[in-house]
């Protein structure tokens, strides 16, 4: 099992004008990559008294639990806050199955993600996905912006289109029939190597994003047949917010244990070179 780093922090004058985040998240049954997740987490480069953490437990029956508890034990000096809760719903586990995600997974993780809206107070609340490693830069790159409203890219398709797993981005534009459909582009194939920012305006996005403290106390998630994000992004436009990505700032999306073993071995594997 991977360690987790800790990184001791002095707490200076210079950190008081630097915004608040709350780095949140729902978690079911992924102690098969929470270690790995909060070493990404935990090495953000943003200063961690600044930064609360919140993850919010539901329906699992794995070691999830005992995981973050542990990482609390080890790291709650550093941080200005890590907060655990229970939120048991009974839902059926999400297995990707299209009727048991209209019928109980999207209005279940509406209910979660407005939970973790309600419960938190800094000045940003940041969604990562817990299947999602970020980059220790992230924070900074998508503050540096100034939106209400800003994610970073991540691809979906690995299990769908493994060859081209690009096609299925977390970014989407409204067609002219209503339907959400992804945004596919050069620059979306080559996120993970642009050097500099590259921001597109898009009508949904999701799953490492961004909100100002006006669009979390504002705007809600609920049932859309294309996910809770759909739903929360078009109240977001509704009520004036305009939604943004920076495609340079990539994240890997692991969508299952063996992706997780190959990720690793891969990064391993860069290391030695």
């Amino acid at each position: 099992m991977v360690g987790y780093f800790i990184q001791p922090q002095i707490l200076g004058s210079e950190n008081i004008n630097t915004p608040t985040v709350t780095i949140a998240a729902p978690i079911r049954n992924r102690a098969w990559i929470l270690p790995v997740y909060l070493q990404h987490i935990h090495t953000i480069d943003y200063p961690k008294e600044r930064i609360e953490l919140l993850f919010v437990v539901n329906d699992s029956n794995d070691k999830s639990f005992d995981i973050l508890n542990k990482f609390k034990k080890e790291n709650k000096h550093i941080y200005k806050n890590i907060r655990i809760d229970l939120y048991n719903r009974n839902t059926p586990e999400d297995k990707r199955d299209v009727n048991v995600r209209n019928n109980f997974i999207y209005d279940h993780l509406s209910k979660l993600r407005n939970y973790i809206m309600s419960k938190t107070k800094t000045d940003h609340l940041m969604y990562i996905d817990t299947d999602i490693l970020v980059q220790p830069d992230i924070i900074n790159n998508l503050l540096k912006h100034k939106k209400d409203i800003i994610s970073g890219l991540i691809w979906n398709g690995h299990i769908t289109c493994p060859e081209k797993p690009y096609l299925y981005p977390n970014i989407m534009k409204l067609n002219s029939k209503g339907y959400f459909e992804h945004i596919v582009s050069n620059q979306v194939k080559n996120a993970p190597f642009l050097s500099s920012p590259t921001i597109m305006e898009v009508d949904l996005t999701g799953a490492v994003i961004l909100l100002s403290r006006k669009v979390y106390k504002s705007v809600k998630y609920g049932f859309h047949p294309q996910g809770e994000d759909a739903y929360f992004c078009k109240m977001a436009q509704d009520k004036g917010f305009e939604l943004f990505c920076d495609l340079s700032v990539f994240s890997n999306h692991i969508m299952s244990p063996e992706y997780l073993r190959e990720f690793l071995n891969e990064t391993k594997n860069d290391c030695l070179c």
